[in-house]
């Protein structure tokens, strides 16, 4: 169990003089036997640390109440396979963590009746839903060591199934859905506010993404829309 109270102290000294009172220094012989009656329990029913154990405890707690990306598990270590779309993959987890890149995964996945799902996934998004077990979360571990195959779902930002004839758009804390008039669909990234057209024909937004399309023994093929995230300044 987390010990959270080791954050209210500066440093291993005024942690051990939290357990001593006025009365100690007046009645005891030094700071030794004052230090050694808080190591016995003596003055509050609360575990005490030796320093290492302090220092340690503060550290767990601090990157609790402080997460950042080098404490996140990348489900891409768990690949060990030889799937380029996974390859792909892998190679642009961490960057997609640290949001230098937003990948977009596009993907077509033919069902049981024979007609197909496909569907645009945010790759960080989906990857993030899934670390803090969210609704509808893709097992991002069991795609990478090649247990389950990722497939596209209602809840990405545009999800298509070609059965019913139904189209889903679902804007997210990364992207805005956008039918363009002239060049198709669209996404707007909510961070920088760059138009990411999905079409491969020309116009004003084609610089703000990179399109791969690659060959995948599991998937066919996926294509993945790599915008490079524009920091404010």
């Amino acid at each position: 169990m987390t010990d959270f109270s080791v954050a209210n102290f500066r440093d291993y000294q005024e942690y051990v003089r939290s357990f001593t009172i006025i009365e100690d220094f007046r009645y005891l012989p030094g700071h030794k036997t004052v230090t050694t009656l808080a190591k016995l329990g003596y003055r509050e029913h609360r575990t005490f640390y030796e320093e290492d154990e302090f220092h340690n405890a503060k550290k767990q707690v601090e990157q609790l109440l402080n997460p950042t990306v080098s404490a996140i598990v990348e489900y891409s270590l768990y690949f060990k396979g030889t799937d380029q779309a996974l390859r792909a993959l892998a190679e642009r987890e961490h960057l997609n963590i640290q949001q230098e890149i937003s990948t977009i995964i596009f993907l077509e996945i033919s069902g049981k009746s024979g007609f197909a799902k496909s569907g645009y996934i945010d790759f960080e998004s989906s990857l993030r839903n899934f670390r803090f077990k969210g609704p509808n979360a893709v097992d991002w571990r069991a795609v990478f060591e090649e247990r389950k195959l990722l497939r596209p779902q209602q809840t990405d930002i545009v999800y298509y199934d070609w059965r019913t004839r139904r189209i889903y758009t679902n804007d997210n804390d990364n992207y805005t859905v956008v039918a363009h008039a002239e060049y198709g669909l669209m996404f707007t990234h909510k961070g920088d506010h760059k138009n990411i057209p999905v079409t491969t024909k020309k116009n004003p937004f084609s610089a703000n993404v990179t399109r791969y399309q690659i060959k995948s023994d599991l998937y066919g093929f996926i294509i993945l829309y790599d915008h490079h995230v524009r920091k404010k300044t």
